[in-house]
């Protein structure tokens, strides 16, 4: 450390003691203790990959001592909290009548603010918020901005890939709305370089966010973790710094 670090250093820690904060108090604060998933899908009900991702990254995460809050759709179990692997699993369902995955994914995510409203309150805090695929980014996007907490977003396929060609209101409208998460977002999570290349191709979100990370490799977990904790040491860098400038520090 240079001469002028060591004495920038020293006149922060003079404001601190000032101001009766502790740099350990500072450091705490920014550690990642409270994470909720929002999915859709969740064994034992689904048995897809969704699923199957966000039970082990649910695991690794309790593994490493971050107390992990699953939000997850399941008409059976509406209102039941239950612990899996260590994880608090919050069951969501949907009483309006819906008349395309579209409208279901909408009226789910009033559902869905409120669970994590609740979890909010009962915890007294809430770090970070990851969301699954399409019909969850909006609940993700709205509690992004209520609460004022980074939020992570997985992309699993895009909506040209699952219509190509297809062009009417409800494709444009999903189109949109994994438009809004890839700009919104803190940080985009994928599992393969062809998805990271063909969500750059249609949303042209900031291409050093976009994170290729593999379940299938033993570090992914771990990898995730590390991501998360760099969304939150930058969370608060002030607008105007470019994402690359960020990572590059």
């Amino acid at each position: 450390m240079t001469g002028l670090n060591q004495a920038n250093q020293k006149i922060i820690e003079k404001i601190l003691k000032q101001l009766r904060i502790s740099p350990a108090d500072v450091a705490y604060e920014k550690k990642l203790k409270n994470v909720v998933l929002i999915t859709a899908e969740y064994l034992p009900r689904d048995i897809t990959q969704i699923s199957l991702q966000c039970k082990n990254l649910a695991e690794g995460l309790v593994q490493r001592g971050i107390n992990t809050h699953v939000v997850s759709f399941d008409p059976w179990k509406v209102g039941q909290t239950t612990n899996i692997g260590g994880a608090e699993i919050h069951y969501v369902g949907n009483s309006v009548k819906s008349y395309s995955p579209l409208t279901w994914a909408i009226t789910l995510n009033m559902e869905i603010g409120r669970v994590v409203a609740d979890i909010y309150h009962s915890e007294g805090n809430i770090d970070l918020i990851h969301t699954h695929e399409w019909q969850m980014f909006p609940a993700g996007i709205t509690l992004q901005s209520a609460l004022r907490k980074p939020l992570i977003s997985s992309y699993y396929t895009l909506q040209e890939q699952r219509a190509p060609g297809v062009n009417n209101g409800f494709t444009e409208a999903v189109k949109q709305i994994e438009w809004r998460a890839s700009q919104a977002s803190n940080s985009i999570h994928v599992n393969e370089e062809w998805m990271k290349s063909a969500l750059l191709q249609f949303y042209s979100p900031t291409e050093s966010k976009v994170n290729v990370l593999k379940p299938e490799n033993s570090s992914w977990a771990k990898d995730v973790v590390r991501d998360y904790s760099w969304v939150m040491k930058n969370w608060d860098v002030p607008v105007g710094v470019s994402e690359k400038e960020k990572r590059d520090d």
